[in-house]
């Protein structure tokens, strides 16, 4: 049976769905730095996403159908209708993580009762609202804080002064906020992510040090075109000396993923279809991928891991004949 938490998490982050809720700008803390937004009802409706179904191999959309349904029956949950958006915002490090907004349709008592029966379960009152804890490979909290959201964080601190924004004890965000452009909801855009203060958020994940001389970025995966996905990477620095040089270190990284091609195919593709460049202190990063480009890349996904389980038996030593007298 599924852990608990990994339960949980699939119910609270992979999800589709239905309208109830949207977030509003007010309800993120004032010193928020990064927002990640997924608009679950965009996707369930993009013709690109159905043709990736559509080409998942059997056995593997079927494994996702029982997991679906599994998740469902234990939770009362239906991650196909019944969640709507989730938004994710942090105010530091983003490999310490934020806090998650969920907004759907939840059974709290249900998930409350299945909690209950965690490692370290708790249950305290702050203010108006309840702040389930629990321990599952760490310490989780997470609060059902109004009808249609819920509230999870890896960090008590972090989720109570989220709640503290939604009581009115602390400042949110301003309607002209940046972070305006990460919450709007066109219906087209799948993922937005916006961040200002780049160099503290990224921290020393290596794959990101290229960022560390950013000021703010933005980035947008949509569905705009029903026969293609698109993204768009916009990175500004501190001055045209800069950006050229954020720009030459995406080139590096871009060339270095071209050279691994033979075992990681499916990044150096991508990697093929992205064109970077720059204008002024603003550095661009631009992808578009067409159903053939997005079928030749699960091709080689299945190819690849199709090769990793014949070599265990391929490397087994052959059987050794039967003694004889």
């Amino acid at each position: 049976m599924f852990k608990r938490m990994t339960l949980l998490a699939g119910v609270i982050f992979c999800t589709q769905a239905l309208t109830i809720l949207a977030a509003n700008l007010k309800e993120l803390p004032s010193e928020t730095k990064w927002v990640l937004n997924l608009d679950m009802k965009a996707a369930q409706t993009a013709p690109m996403l159905d043709f990736v179904v559509d080409k998942m191999a059997p056995e593997k959309r079927q494994e996702a159908e029982i997991k679906l349904a599994a998740i469902k029956a234990m939770f009362g949950v239906d991650l196909i209708k019944d969640i709507d958006q989730l938004v994710i915002a942090g105010n530091g490090n983003a490999e310490q993580g934020g806090v998650a907004y969920v907004y759907g349709n939840f059974d709290v008592q249900r998930l409350t009762t299945i909690l209950a029966g965690s490692k370290d379960f708790n249950s305290a009152p702050h203010g108006t609202f309840t702040v389930l804890g629990w321990n599952e490979d760490g310490q989780k909290y997470v609060s059902f804080a109004k009808p249609g959201l819920a509230m999870l964080s890896n960090s008590q601190t972090s989720l109570t002064d989220a709640l503290g924004v939604l009581s009115g004890k602390k400042a949110g965000l301003a309607s002209d906020s940046v972070f305006k452009f990460a919450l709007s909801r066109t219906g087209k855009e799948l993922l937005t992510l916006q961040a200002v203060d780049v160099s503290s958020i990224v921290g020393e994940q290596p794959k990101a040090q290229a960022l560390k001389q950013a000021q703010s970025l933005s980035l947008r995966v949509n569905a705009s075109q029903p026969e293609e996905l698109s993204a768009e990477l916009s990175v500004t620095a501190s001055s045209d000396e800069t950006a050229l040089q954020i720009q030459q270190a995406l080139m590096g990284i871009q060339a270095l993923t071209l050279l691994r091609s033979a075992e990681a195919p499916e990044p150096a593709t991508l990697a093929s279809l992205a064109k970077i460049g720059n204008q002024g202190r603003t550095v661009s990063v631009t992808m578009t991928l067409s159903k053939s480009a997005i079928e030749n890349i699960m091709r080689l996904r299945e190819a690849r891991q199709a090769a990793k389980v014949a070599e265990p038996a391929a490397a087994a030593p052959a059987a050794a004949p039967a003694a004889t007298n």
